[in-house]
């Protein structure tokens, strides 16, 4: 019965939230969904920026679902990082509409994010999505729901390769581990999966089905598709 979702802080008590994290120098991150409930995250954002300039503090957006435009270019201009699941408009894209109409159909506006200089991020939300890279990175790519309707217009695509990006180093870097995790070189963790086929050379509906043959993590192989979810204990105690 409550379309307008609810407040877990007034908006002076969350400003001051937020203002006394960013002196401390700490990173935020705060779930918002709408543009009155993004517009408190971005305004406590700018007022904090304004008082110590920070442009690198990342501060993060949960879900930022349906920010307006005005917002986007505003959350541009203070370094804000969102944190998009396209499998909630894969999974859930017809009901968001119908529950706010018209506006419904940019939820999760990658492509706006990406057009205005905003950092695209994606995470699964799980569990309230399961955890499935190649699933999300479809969805950004083709806005396609789970019922075979297109979520939106075409200016909220994302390229496969823009959102296998922001699943890996944008992602690592909206957590600050960008210097371990989140792409493949020297020094860094190697977590990495290898797949079937190349994500950016099939068709981006067919990126959901490709068959994952291996995951390592940190270096040590968790998963081959032959022998699903055996750890290699000798790597492990080596």
């Amino acid at each position: 019965p409550c379309r307008t979702g609810q407040l877990y802080h007034e908006p002076a008590e969350y400003a001051a939230l937020i203002a006394k994290a960013h002196r401390l120098g700490l990173q935020t991150a705060t779930h918002a969904q709408s543009p009155t409930a993004v517009e408190m995250v971005v305004s406590a954002i700018e007022a904090a920026q304004g008082e110590r300039p920070d442009l690198d503090a990342r501060h993060r957006i949960e879900q930022c679902g349906l920010p307006t435009p005005e917002q986007i270019r505003r959350m541009a201009a203070a370094g804000i990082h969102p944190v998009n699941q396209p499998q909630h408009y894969y999974n859930w894209g017809e009901g968001v509409k119908a529950a706010v109409g018209t506006p419904g159909g940019r939820f999760n506006p990658l492509g706006e994010f990406i057009s205005a200089g905003v950092p695209g991020t994606i995470s699964s939300d799980a569990p309230v999505a399961e955890p499935r890279p190649l699933e999300a990175i479809q969805a950004a790519a083709t806005r396609i729901t789970r019922s075979g309707h297109r979520l939106g217009p075409d200016s909220l695509l994302i390229t496969a390769r823009q959102a296998l990006g922001a699943h890996t180093i944008n992602a690592a870097r909206t957590l600050g581990r960008e210097d371990d995790l989140g792409s493949l070189s020297a020094g860094k963790r190697a977590d990495f999966a290898v797949l079937g086929a190349d994500p950016l050379a099939v068709d981006a509906g067919e990126i959901a089905g490709i068959e994952v043959l291996e995951t390592w993590v940190d270096g040590i192989p968790q998963f081959t598709a032959d022998r699903p979810m055996r750890r290699n204990l000798e790597a492990q105690h080596a």
